[in-house]
């Protein structure tokens, strides 16, 4: 019963993964923010999609699991795309890198004791103490970065939204071969930009 209500977010586990709680359907407060958050964000991420003709996505974290609120599919026929609802791991996702970086160390270490760090792919991080160096990295230059960490040929920028009571991050998704490792700087100052222009709407 408890697997089912989490899967439908009626609650979550506990940070030390030995409990459950109220997760997000219940959380009247964090469920409008997210509400308001998708809705301000629509726009101006399938604005950035028509630009950038790759995936791209908005994410928010929900307890220990990264969840997709909003998906704008790439008009390619190869493309990655998520769905909406659907819940990644913190560890080998760039939105999960993007919002840890966001937490103390001791919040992320917590989180990752919950699922574990199974390998998605050989390129996937899976030691607690090399994830929390890669947060580091996200710290200092601003995005975070999956290069095939979550699924073999895909790689996944993204950065967080600042401001908010909440952790979420906005993130692009594309085939390697078509967001080559030169092209990551250039993406991420258009995400910067994107996530920027969230905080203020919700602001205003």
């Amino acid at each position: 019963y408890l697997t089912a209500l989490e899967a439908r977010h009626y609650v979550e586990r506990s940070p030390d993964g030995a409990n459950y709680q109220l997760g997000l359907a219940f959380r009247a407060h964090d469920r409008r923010g997210v509400e308001l958050l998708t809705e301000t964000a629509e726009p101006v991420l399938t604005a950035l999609r028509d630009r950038l003709t790759e995936t791209v996505n908005l994410g928010v974290l929900d307890g220990s699991r990264v969840i997709h609120t909003l998906v704008a599919e790439s008009p390619y026929m190869m493309r990655l795309a998520a769905r909406v609802g659907e819940r990644g791991l913190v560890h080998s996702t760039a939105l999960g890198k993007a919002m840890c970086a966001e937490l103390p160390s001791d919040k992320v270490r917590s989180i990752l004791k919950i699922h574990g760090m199974p390998a998605r792919t050989e390129a996937t991080i899976t030691d607690p103490e090399a994830y929390l160096e890669e947060l580091e990295r996200v710290r200092a230059q601003g995005w975070a970065v999956d290069d095939e960490e979550n699924q073999v040929a895909g790689r996944c920028l993204a950065v967080v939204i600042p401001s908010l009571d909440f952790p979420a991050a906005v993130s692009v998704s594309a085939p390697i071969d078509r967001m080559p490792s030169e092209q990551v700087p250039v993406v991420a100052k258009q995400l910067q930009r994107a996530a920027q222009t969230i905080a203020r709407k919700l602001s205003a």
